[in-house]
């Protein structure tokens, strides 16, 4: 019998502590990232992910072995390590603290259990076994997240917009029910309407795919997936749902947290690491394991950030797949070029302002025996947006002035962007350098510029949602 208690916690700028640093540890930690908590890791050595998330302060790391003591000031703690010594200490310490406490895979070690978790918009559920079975509560999870997902969030972002007018419309509370509930009803059968003819087109992908390998078909396949410039909701639907069948995932150092645990739990999760300037793992090593887990007949996603065909190295992967004889898929992605300054509210085009658009990278394969990054059009065309030139924005700015851009043009310099660490530098060209001088390290960067940059204009020269977290004496602050 299934005793325990369902609760849903609010850890918004809650302090967690994740004891660990290993591959268990990395699930915790993106799972209490995306709930908002702000997450203290302790451990010696950790994955290449953690440290990735601590470089850009979105953790604090704390690099040595667990003490008695480092429970002060948290809220939930989470041992995520397999020292059988250590995961007594994490428990005991808790229970003298009566603080909630997970050690990983030790039900009697536990105070609550981690369900498997289908969340999309406002809507989360979460499956419990009673610590039996994580793997059944994940399938009963998918079979939930293929019947509920689509619109059924639009509902209850809808359902909240409307119910406080209701409730200043009728005092009565019985009147305020009906009304709610008859709401609910008509909403949700409109949905399920529109839902049953998108089920049938995915069953139909499904069975398809399931048929094929009933049928002994044994070769793997490659799914190049474009995880969208940042924020997680920006993913496409087809793009999740491949995500969430995937038998290995090897992934960029731009994906985000919340994205990469819509992974099965139970998938091979490789960091690949790809950023300008900051490869760990050289891109002929990324091609070789692709080819070598699809050739084990497994389903691989490349998850990359942005789009996979846009300075995204996707093309390379594709031709060594296929000359390796093996099938591989693209899932477009909306890349940071196009997906950044509209989320900023900056356009690309407009009708009066500008009619063209120059993508650039400032990043150019240094074995190329010549550049093929076309400047000298930067000059003929009304915007350019220019991907992975931030590291070099001094010389970046000399190269569109030395073709022709005029110094007075507006510039944009985009860290971060879409993410809750977005900061935005404006000016011209003829200042951009000396205004961005403060750039934070550790982010993406994007570069637009173009007149249409001058909707930016009348905030402060260097803005962003403020994004405040306090470990202990330590204050990060992305906002000036």
């Amino acid at each position: 019998m299934n005793s325990l208690y369902p609760a849903f916690l609010k850890l918004t700028d809650k302090r967690a502590l994740v004891v660990g640093g290993g591959n268990v540890a990395e699930e915790k930690i993106k799972s209490l990232l995306g709930c908002g908590a702000d997450v203290v890791v302790i451990a010696p050595q950790v994955t290449p992910l953690i440290a990735g998330f601590s470089s850009k302060r979105e953790i604090l790391l704390i690099r040595r072995e667990y003490r008695y003591g480092d429970m002060d000031g948290c809220s939930i703690v989470i041992g995520a390590t397999d020292d059988p010594v250590v995961q007594e200490e994490i428990y005991a310490e808790a229970c003298e603290r009566r603080m909630p406490v997970n050690v990983v895979d030790k039900p009697e070690l536990c105070s609550f259990y981690l369900g498997s978790v289908f969340r999309e918009g406002e809507l989360k559920v979460a499956v419990s076994t009673n610590g039996k079975s994580p793997t059944v509560g994940k399938i009963i999870r998918d079979k939930i997240a293929a019947e509920f997902s689509g619109n059924y969030p639009s509902v209850i972002e809808r359902m909240g917009r409307i119910r406080d007018d209701v409730r200043r419309s009728f005092s009565d509370y019985e009147s305020r029910k009906k009304i709610l509930e008859q709401y609910v009803k008509d909403e949700l059968r409109m949905v399920e309407g529109e839902t049953a003819g998108k089920k049938q087109n995915f069953m139909t992908i499904d069975q398809a795919e399931t048929e094929g390998q009933a049928e002994g078909e044994s070769e793997g396949k490659v799914f190049l997936v474009g995880a969208g410039p940042g924020d997680p909701e920006l993913i496409t639907l087809k793009g999740l749902r491949i995500l969430r069948s995937a038998g290995v995932v090897l992934y960029d150092a731009l994906v985000s947290a919340e994205v990469l645990a819509e992974a099965p739990v139970d998938s091979e999760k490789i960091y690949v690491g790809k950023r300008a300037g900051a490869h760990c793992m050289k891109q002929e090593e990324i091609n070789r394991l692709l080819v070598e887990k699809a050739s084990q007949g497994k389903r691989v996603v490349r998850l990359k950030g942005g789009d996979p065909f846009i300075f995204g190295r996707g093309g390379e992967e594709v031709e060594a797949l296929r000359e390796a004889g093996i099938e591989a898929e693209v899932v477009p992605g909306i890349t940071a070029g196009i997906g950044v300054p509209t989320m900023l509210g900056l356009p690309l085009t407009h009708r009066r302002e500008a009619s063209s658009v120059l993508f650039l990278t400032g990043h150019e394969d240094p074995s190329k025996h010549a550049g093929h990054a076309d400047w000298e059009s930067a000059s003929r065309v009304d915007t350019v947006v220019i991907y992975m030139g931030t590291r070099n924005l001094v010389p970046t700015v000399e190269r569109l002035l030395a073709n022709g851009v005029p110094s007075s043009r507006p510039v944009a310099v985009i860290f971060g962007g879409t993410t809750r660490h977005e900061k935005v530098f404006v000016g011209t060209l003829d200042d951009i350098c000396e205004r961005a001088a403060e750039m934070p390290s550790g982010l993406p960067g994007l570069i637009v510029v173009g007149e249409t940059v001058r909707s930016l204009a009348g905030n402060a020269s260097t803005f962003s949602p403020e994004r405040v977290s306090v470990f202990g004496e330590e204050r990060v602050s992305y906002a000036e």
